[in-house]
């Protein structure tokens, strides 16, 4: 299952400052790599395709994932266009389960497929220390359900990296997510490294026996 990540680009003069790019046209190209870097995976490019201003203060992001993937089967078929809400205090909202419903539907075409919950939300205000709320996660289709599931999310420190899209201050937050569905189980532990007015720099996977899995990492921010 794809890593939905949270892009973000160089913001407005003046504007809440928050963990999601806010600038029409920008494009920000990740790419995953197995342990240590000796294998590509793929890469993967979010493009933000339409920002509109809400009622409320805060602003509508479109925002589109594609996939291209070396030899590691890629995660999706195709585009997954996906909506990102910005509250007025930078506050941003995505809802992992609907993107992973359009990810199922690409699979298999034939069925309908159901979301529900799903929601992830990230204050710009976020510390060391700080314990995010739980995700809880379904898609059901013919009497089948897949559920993802992320716990003990926690803010663990401050730290500066250098990636090939630059150097940057993020902050690092370590998660458990499981994937569970019919011959299907999938548990890791992640840690993901974000920058305000950036979102997410680096993204590192680990078996839960401590083994790195994956990592994936901002190459190139560009409009």
């Amino acid at each position: 299952m794809i890593v939905l990540t949270v892009p973000a680009g160089k913001p407005d003069a003046g504007a809440v400052r928050s963990y999601f790019c806010t600038t029409k046209g920008t494009e920000l190209r990740c790419e995953r790599y197995g342990p240590e870097g000796n294998k590509h995976w793929w890469t993967q490019t979010i493009s933000i395709n339409d920002v509109r201003k809400r009622n409320d203060g805060g602003k509508e992001i479109k925002f589109a994932t594609t996939v291209v993937s070396d030899k590691v089967k890629s995660p999706i078929k195709g585009t997954v266009n996906s909506i990102a809400i910005i509250y007025n205090d930078g506050t941003v909202e995505v809802n992992i389960s609907e993107a992973a419903a359009v990810v199922a539907k690409q699979m298999f075409s034939a069925f309908d497929f159901q979301a529900s919950g799903g929601t992830s939300r990230m204050a710009p205000t976020i510390k060391p220390g700080d314990t995010l709320e739980e995700i809880h996660s379904s898609v059901d289709w013919n009497g089948i359900k897949m559920t993802i599931d992320y716990w003990d999310r926690k803010v663990i420190r401050y730290e500066t990296i250098t990636v090939p899209a630059g150097t940057f201050d993020c902050i690092v937050i370590r998660e458990h997510k499981m994937e569970k569905a019919p011959l299907h189980k999938k548990d890791r532990i992640t840690y993901t490294w974000y920058a305000l007015d950036y979102g997410m720099i680096r993204h590192d996977t680990f078996f839960t026996n401590g083994r790195q899995e994956c990592s994936e990492q901002l190459h190139s921010v560009s409009k």
